[in-house]
Formats: structure tokens, sequence, C-alpha cells
């Protein structure tokens, strides 16, 4: 019973769970709901604080522009104040103004009164003219109004007839001076035909000798074709002469290095039995000592030697160029010739010039032409494709040469700043380190320069991640190596002191004083222990919203000083009491 109840507690607490989760779940994605909502709230906002700050310097400047204008008015007010107020003669010529205005009014009044009662009065007169004529009056009026629409349609057309001959007139006016150009023109065109038919008899007579220059042309070209055709049949038959040749030099040269092999063994072998022939001539002389007898026998076999190998060379050159005569021509057996007739072979050969001789009728001359001007361009072609690549590979070289030039002067230039660089840091900060690093050692130009620096009693750091004063300590360290190495004439520095303490501004203002005197340094500097060591002191100041600008020249006061504590010391010893 304990184990049914812990089972039913457990599955109540799971169903419970689930709830709490479905429930956890469901304020989850309200909160992420709210969230996206408070998000596109925050971007809107974001952008309507960046159209507002935008706006604010308009603003400012139109609440400017409205505070300079509202000065303006405000001083113009009592002017135009004064200018209001009226004087007792114009109140006075208000008045009789006003009298006048209230008169009109009545007389305006009155008339408009007379003029409604005439009004009615005449259309009661036109009532009874009506009534009094009738219908004949209607009639006679409706006459009259045909009448005067017909006298309207007259005069409309009498208008438009004296429009019509004002235009007509004008027209004729311009067809005279059209017709006068016009003649001018045909005169001019006249002149012009028959310089144009001078000038064409002249081109047909030259197109006739021309066509016959033409004709005699194409006569020289036939021949010159045919020529042509000879010479290239004959170059062809050259050529398989050449190939020919060329494959017999092939072969020749085949045998003679063959031949100069065997010649080569020939000479080896002749060294070879020359040494044995000496040292038959030693085994010779030292039999002679012996036996003189014998010394007559032992002469006799080294000639015998020499003769042998004589012969037998002589006899492996013929043989060779046995060899070499029989290789050029194949020689058949008389076995293999029965194979072949020679009634087949002549019918072959016939068909195969019948042949030749149709292809020849339908053959295109112009072809050869054609190839020999594709071959043309095709040479030139391949002539400014050589010249290109002549010119690309020049340019390449000098491309490399000089890149091979900057790398080398580079890494002359960043040792020699690196060095110069250390020394100088060292100097500054009396212990402290500096270093100049690659980061990508065999292309120093992709990636760049690390610049590393090791305060005193601190460890190696990157220039970024120091501080202000460090910063600029480092950055003039490499100012100065940079200067070491190229001087540049002319160097504008603006409060460069500035994160300094009391110590190193009097090291960089000595340093700059003593050992920069091949440039000139414009410091922009708010430390006396900087500005006091140069040579001219340029001072700005403002007196009454102006600023204004005196030039000193700080050894000038020196020597005062030096003149003035001197006379002072001159006369305290004169006036002591002898």
């Amino acid at each position: 019973t304990n184990g049914q109840s812990h089972e039913d507690l457990s599955e109540g607490e799971s169903i419970a769970l689930e709830e709490m989760v479905n429930k956890n779940s469901k304020e989850l994605e309200v909160i992420r709901s709210n969230r996206r909502a408070l998000a596109v709230e925050i971007q809107s906002l974001t952008k309507q604080i960046k159209f507002f700050t935008k706006k604010i310097p308009k603003l400012s400047m139109e609440i400017a522009g409205c505070d300079t204008s509202r000065e303006e008015l405000t001083k113009r007010l009592p002017i135009l104040r004064e200018q209001s107020i009226l004087s007792p003669a114009d109140e006075n010529r208000c008045k009789t103004l006003k009298e006048e205005v209230s008169k009109c009014k009545s007389d305006m009044a009155s008339c408009a009164t007379l003029a409604s009662k005439l009004e009615s009065e005449t259309a009661k007169l036109k009532k009874s003219i009506k009534s009094l004529g009738g219908s004949k009056l209607k009639k006679q009026q409706a006459a009259c109004d045909d009448i005067l629409s017909l006298l309207n349609d007259k005069q409309s057309e009498i208008r438009s007839s004296k429009v019509g001959i004002k235009s007509s007139k004008k027209a004729v006016i311009k067809a005279k001076t059209a017709q006068t150009t016009e003649e001018k023109e045909l005169e001019k065109n006249s002149k012009s035909l028959e310089k144009i038919k001078n000038s064409l008899t002249k081109l047909e007579d030259e197109a006739s000798v021309i066509r016959i220059a033409i004709e005699e042309v194409k006569e020289r070209e036939s021949a010159q074709r045919e020529a042509l055709n000879k010479v290239s049949e004959e170059r062809d038959a050259l050529k398989e002469t050449q190939s020919k040749l060329k494959c017999a030099e092939i072969d020749l040269i085949g045998q003679i290095d063959n031949l100069d092999k065997q010649v080569k063994d020939g000479k080896k072998r002749e060294v070879h039995w020359k040494e044995e022939i000496n040292k038959l001539n030693i085994a010779q002389n030292q039999d002679v000592l012996d036996n003189e007898d014998e010394d007559d026998e032992e002469e006799t076999t080294p000639g015998l030697d020499e003769n042998e190998t004589m012969r037998m060379d002589k006899e492996e050159i013929a043989a060779f160029k046995r060899k070499a005569t029989s290789s050029s021509l194949r020689v058949f057996s008389v076995e293999v010739l029965k194979q072949y007739s020679k009634d087949e072979i002549k019918n072959d050969i016939t068909s195969l010039e019948n042949e030749r001789d149709s292809l020849a009728k339908h053959a295109n001359m112009g072809a050869i032409a054609e190839y020999r001007k594709k071959e043309a361009d095709y040479l030139n072609r391949v002539g400014e494709l050589d010249d290109v690549t002549t010119k690309r590979n020049d340019a390449r070289r000098e491309y490399e040469e000089l890149r091979r030039k900057r790398l080398e002067k580079f890494m002359d230039g960043f040792g020699q700043i690196t060095l110069k660089l250390k020394e100088m840091y060292q100097m500054i900060t009396l212990g402290g380190d500096a270093e100049l690093e690659l980061v990508d050692s065999l292309d120093p130009f992709s990636e760049g320069i690390v610049f590393s620096v090791r305060p005193p009693k601190k460890s190696w750091k990157n220039i970024a991640n120091l501080s202000g004063g460090e910063k600029t300590l480092s950055s003039l360290a490499l100012v100065f190596a940079l200067h070491h190495f190229k001087p540049t004439p002319l160097y504008v520095m603006d409060e460069i002191d500035a994160a300094l303490d009391f110590k190193n501004v009097s090291i960089v203002a000595n340093y700059i004083k003593e050992r920069t005197k091949n440039a000139q340094f414009i410091i922009i500097s708010l430390r006396n222990n900087m500005f006091e060591l140069a040579d001219r002191l340029v001072g700005i100041y403002k007196t009454n919203n102006c600023t204004k600008s005196i030039t000193i020249n700080p050894r000038a006061f020196v020597k005062k000083e030096k003149l003035e504590s001197a006379s002072n010391i001159l006369g305290e010893k004169t006036n002591i009491p002898h």
C-alpha cells in the first residue's frame, strides 16, 4: 500500500510539473514576444534619437536665427510705434474722410433704389409694347434677329477673307523671294552640273585608261598565277626532295655516329695496343741485357702485333661500309616478287592517275592564295604574339627585379631602423626595450609590422595596450629612428609633451636640441622646460577679441640678463668704501 501511494504521489507530482512546465513555457513565449516588441521599440527609438540628434543642430541654428530676427524686430518696435501714432492733422483728415464715405454710401443707396425703380418701369414698358404689337411685332423681331445673324456671319466671312487676302499677299511675297532664291540656286546648280559633266568626262577617260590597265594587270596576274602554280609545284617537289634528303641525312647521321663510335673504339684499341707495345719494348730492353740474340726475336714480335691491329681495324671499317650500303636499299627476293602481277600494278597506276586528273579539274585554285593569305596572317599574328610575349617577359623580369630591389632596400632600412629604435627607446626611457617585427617575413608588404615595447620594469606589450605617456615615448623613439635613417627637413609636432612628466619632457627636449640639428622642428607646447630650449618662441595671445602673435629670441633675453647682472655686480664693487 505504501508503494502504491508513493506511485500515486509521483504521478500527481509529474502532472503538476507538466502543468508548471506548460505555464512556464507560455510565460516564456510571452516574455520573448515582449522582448521582441521592446527590441523593435528600442530600434525605433534609436532611429528617432539619431533623427533628433541630427535635427537638434538645425533647430538650434533656426532658434539662433529667430533670436537674431527677434532682437532686430524688438529694436525696430519703438520706431514703428512712433510712426503708428497719429498726428492731430491726420485725425482731422480721417474724420473728414469718414464723413465723405458716409455721404457716398447714402447716395449709393438712393441710386440703387432709383435703378431698381427704372428697371421695373422698363420691364412694364416692354410687356406693354409686346402686348400692343402682337404677332406681327414678334415676326418682325424674328426677321430682325435673322438679319442680324446673317450680318454677323457676313462680317465674320469678310474678316476671314481679309485675313486670307493678307496671308495670300504674304505667301505671294514669300513665293517671289523663294522663286528668286530658287533661280539663283538653279544657276548655281547648272554651273555645278557643267563642272560635274566635265569632271565626268575626265573620269570616264581616266576610267577607260584604268580599265585597259586593269586588263593588262589581269593578264599579268594570270601569267603570274601560272608561274606561281609552276613555282608551287616546283616547291612541292623540292619539299618532297627535301624531306627525302632529310631522311637520308638522318640515316647518314646515324651511320656517322656509328662510325664515330667505331673510330673511338679503334682509338681505344690503338691506345691499348700501344701500351702493350711499350710494355714489350721495356721487356725487350731487359732481355737485351741478358741475351743479345733473343733481342732480335723480340723486336719482330711487336711489329707483327702492330700490323695485326691495323689489319683488324681496316677489316672492321670495310664490314661497316658493307652494312651501311646494304641497309640503305631494301632488296626483295624472287619469291616475294612472284606474288605480285605487273598488269594489276599497271591498272592501279592508271586508276590513280585518272583520279588525280579528275581532282585537278574540280580543284579550287584560289584555295592556295587563300591559304597563303591565311598563312601570312597566321605568321603575322604569331609574330605579334611572340613580340607581346617577349614584352610581357621583359616587363615581368623588370617587375621581379624591382620587387627584389624593393625588398632588399626595405629589409636593409628595416634592420637599421629596428637597431636605432632600440637605442633611442633605451636612451629616452633609461632602461626600456622596443622592437619592430614583421608579421610575414616572406612577404613583408602583405601583412604589415608589429610594434612591441617593453617599458622599464614591465613586460612586453603591443603599442595599442600602452598608456598615453608610454605611447608618446615609443612613437617619438620611432620618429627619431626614422629621422636617423632618412632625415626629413621639417617636423610639426602638436603638444607631444601633454602626457609626459617633467623628466621625460626634459629628456625629449634636450634630444631634439642636441641630436637633430640637421632638421627644423615646429613644436606646439605649453611646458616651460620644452619651449625654454627653443631658438625662437612664437607666442599667441588675445586682446580686444582679436588674436595676435609675437616672436621672441630667448638668447637675447639671456644675454640681457647676464649683462644686467654683470653691471649690478660692477656697481656693487665700485660702491664699496675704501
